[in-house]
């Protein structure tokens, strides 16, 4: 459930999620903010999946900010970052063979991939990707040591992979790739992309955020720590046996993005508030025909969700089917859809995102602009 992000009579509350423990947060967001409305938050959520090791599809329609939130994730300390427009075994060979050690192997690194668009790679890319990185994600390990690939001999190293994908192709990849059925449980989370904060055309800014000053190495987990939420945010998409993985990590990863070594209530209520919406988001979009088939989405039900979500004051029927190029008929079907997941409302003729993701993205945009102070929140503690 996405949480409320104002109190009825508008006063301050003293659960605020940013107060002074937050103050790291509310740097990194308005330094994206500054130059790309609306995707400071999805961003922090890249930088906070490197830090706990988990990959990440940002999954979302044309002209929300995909791409450009790939390029926007800082490297981080520690870490080996690469860009993928292309993945050929040679090319992973000629990656480690640049961090390999006296023992022949390349171990005990983090290494960090980005693909800015996954449509970009062919086909044949596709499979080979899939292929060696479900191994190393999996296993923390790769061998295929050759005469010509001499490098690839991977032994206890992490992998973190952040995806840019399209709703199309993301569909295609659940139904075609049998990989990814090994991946798709327990390996990704996936991340809703949609941007009713963007205005305007994109000017091309080299934006490379600065991180905190100091991230703690690790930071321990108090057993009075309530998780309970998180877990239910992330058992959606992950496998049930791993979602309190998942809600763990995270948890440790924004207290040491908070410079802090010790987990507080405060850094698992903040992780739900911001990330909530986009994650839950795109639960509720997830459909299983039968037994036989992946879990999936229809891509269609993405299109027009974000379709709708570019317009801050709802958008007619017969505007909606114009800009999408698609009949009446199919339009209503698939807002149908949206409507009984609750995504989406109705009111005079105009389709709307719902009331709960309007409060949120009101409430990010008061909260981030440059020209004023965070809002208060509501519900920022409590299972």
């Amino acid at each position: 459930m996405i949480p409320e992000y104002n109190n009825a009579n508008g006063a301050s509350r003293s659960n605020s999620a940013f107060n002074a423990e937050n103050n790291n947060i509310h740097d990194f967001i308005t330094q994206v903010e500054s130059d790309y409305r609306g995707l400071g938050i999805p961003v922090l959520y890249g930088v906070l999946s490197i830090l706990a090791n988990k990959s990440v599809f940002y999954v979302g329609g044309r002209g929300v900010g995909k791409t450009r939130t790939i390029k926007c994730i800082p490297d981080m300390q520690g870490t080996i970052a690469s860009k993928w427009d292309a993945f050929t075994l040679d090319e992973l060979n000629t990656l480690y063979g640049q961090h390999i050690n006296g023992t022949h192997s390349v171990h005990d690194k983090h290494f960090v991939f980005r693909v800015g668009e996954f449509s970009a790679l062919s086909e044949y890319h596709k499979e080979i990707f899939l292929t060696v990185c479900s191994r190393i994600s999996a296993d923390d390990e790769y061998h295929h040591v050759t005469t010509t690939l001499q490098h690839l001999n991977i032994e206890n190293c992490k992998l973190t992979m952040l995806i840019a994908i399209q709703p199309i192709n993301y569909s295609r990849l659940c139904n075609y790739y049998s990989q990814w059925e090994s991946m798709s449980s327990d390996r990704f989370s996936r991340f809703l992309l949609f941007n009713p904060l963007r205005r305007g055309n994109t000017v091309e800014v080299k934006l490379v955020p600065t991180l905190p000053t100091e991230t703690p190495p690790s930071a321990t987990l108090p057993q009075a720590i309530d998780l309970r939420r998180l877990v239910t945010l992330f058992s959606s998409q992950i496998s049930e046996g791993r979602a309190l993985l998942y809600a763990k990590d995270y948890a440790i990863a924004m207290a040491r993005f908070q410079g802090r070594s010790e987990v507080s209530q405060n850094d698992v209520d903040t992780f739900y508030l911001l990330f909530s919406p986009y994650l839950d988001s795109f639960s509720r979009l997830q459909e299983r025909e039968s037994f036989e088939e992946s879990v999936t989405v229809h891509s269609g039900h993405i299109e027009l969700l974000t379709q709708i979500g570019k317009h801050v004051g709802g958008i007619k029927k017969q505007e909606l089917c114009e800009s999408l190029r698609l009949s009446e008929r199919h339009t209503e079907r698939c807002a149908c859809s949206l409507l009984e997941k609750k995504l989406i409302r109705e009111e005079e003729g105009r389709y709307h995102l719902s009331s709960e993701l309007e409060q949120f993205f009101n409430w990010y945009k008061d909260s981030f602009s440059l020209q004023m102070s965070p809002s208060p929140i509501s519900g920022a503690t409590g299972a």
